[in-house]
């Protein structure tokens, strides 16, 4: 009996970290990377994070907007979570933007917001994660994302 109460303990204790990241909250991560300043280890930079449905015209008051590098996202949520970030504050589409939407409950990792073919729907399946993108690029778009939006805000088929 006593084998069986710890055994039941043990298992309580090593289920814990994976109830505590399986919450199914959903948030976006926006990294800000730059080997010059933080190496290139795997989450040694800054980030903000936004909450589902918390559309930010303009996120430029955070201390890393100013900051030099690159963004790079982590998405959580279930499958079907959408969001859009823009090269422009304002949401505005003229210097491009990046839809990403999930394809599962697993934690998306986009380490390149250019590398998508232009646009076209592409389906990314990783092991971290599947997804789908739809990439409208401009120069240096990883650098200048700006606003963030969330859910559907074109009509058809593509943004």
């Amino acid at each position: 009996m006593k084998s069986f109460k710890n055994a039941l303990i043990l298992l309580a204790v090593l289920s814990f970290p994976v109830l505590a990241f399986s919450s199914g909250k959903t948030e976006l991560n926006l990294w800000k990377r730059n080997a010059n300043l933080y190496g290139p280890c795997g989450h040694c930079a800054d980030f903000v994070n936004f909450s589902e449905n918390e559309n930010r015209k303009d996120f430029s008051e955070f201390n890393l907007y100013d900051q030099d590098g690159y963004y790079t996202v982590n998405l959580t949520g279930s499958a079907g979570t959408m969001v859009t970030l823009y090269g422009d504050r304002g949401f505005d589409t003229d210097h491009g933007y990046l839809v990403i939407v999930k394809k599962d409950d697993r934690m998306v990792e986009v380490e390149d917001l250019e590398a998508f073919t232009p646009g076209q729907w592409v389906d990314i399946n990783t092991q971290e994660g599947s997804y789908s993108v739809f990439y409208r690029p401009n120069q240096n778009f990883k650098t200048r994302v700006a606003s963030v939006k969330w859910g559907k805000w074109w009509t058809g088929s593509n943004p």
